[in-house]
């Protein structure tokens, strides 16, 4: 093989590789627009109604009343509940969302881990029309937007704060915790 044809084999491969970097070689083409329309998010909020909040005993063997909570000492076998309204403003196509008592930032006094750890929460809502709303088992009320509901309505909440019956001996005796840094959080739910 002389020069020469090893020099146009040589010109002809950078040629090749260089086209084969570029992409690929397009030649006719054509695109169309279409009418999509708009995408527009909905919103998932919840307020509380001034004033509707309070707190009551309702522990299993007494008639509900109201307290104080600042004064009222807690047994075992308690139960003492938050209630307030709240307007929950849920606008979306198959939105779904848990209600539950977050009760992580809750500040427990001197050495009242005990009583902490002793207390469980659960979370009961109705709708306006008095209906219960579902719960996922785990302590959450599950708010689901179905497309006839309206997008904002007022629902009643319920915040249960039991402390566990069955502490024993001296556990969780004289201790406090302060619960006005407890929350409600409204979660978009999604199962996969």
């Amino acid at each position: 093989m002389n020069k020469a044809t090893k020099g146009a084999i040589a010109a002809g491969a950078a040629a090749v590789l260089l086209l084969g970097g570029l992409g690929s070689l397009a030649l006719w083409n054509d695109s169309e627009t279409l009418g999509g329309g708009t995408i527009t998010s909905g919103d998932l909020r919840l307020t509380l109604v001034e004033d509707s909040d309070q707190w009551q005993d309702v522990s299993y063997d007494v008639t509900p009343v109201d307290i104080d909570i600042s004064t009222f000492r807690i047994v075992p076998g308690d139960t003492v509940a938050y209630t307030a309204n709240f307007l929950v403003e849920a606008e979306g196509e198959n939105l779904t969302a848990n209600l539950t008592a977050d009760i992580s930032n809750v500040v427990e006094g001197a050495g009242s881990a005990e009583l902490l750890a002793a207390i469980q929460t659960s979370v009961v809502a109705t709708d306006e029309d008095d209906v219960v709303l579902p719960t996922d088992g785990a302590g959450a009320a599950v708010i689901t937007r179905t497309t006839n509901a309206p997008a904002d309505q007022t629902i009643s909440v319920e915040v249960r704060f039991t402390f566990d019956r069955l502490t024993e001996g001296t556990v969780a005796q004289d201790q406090s915790i302060d619960l006005t840094e407890f929350t409600l959080d409204l979660t978009q739910i999604r199962p996969l």
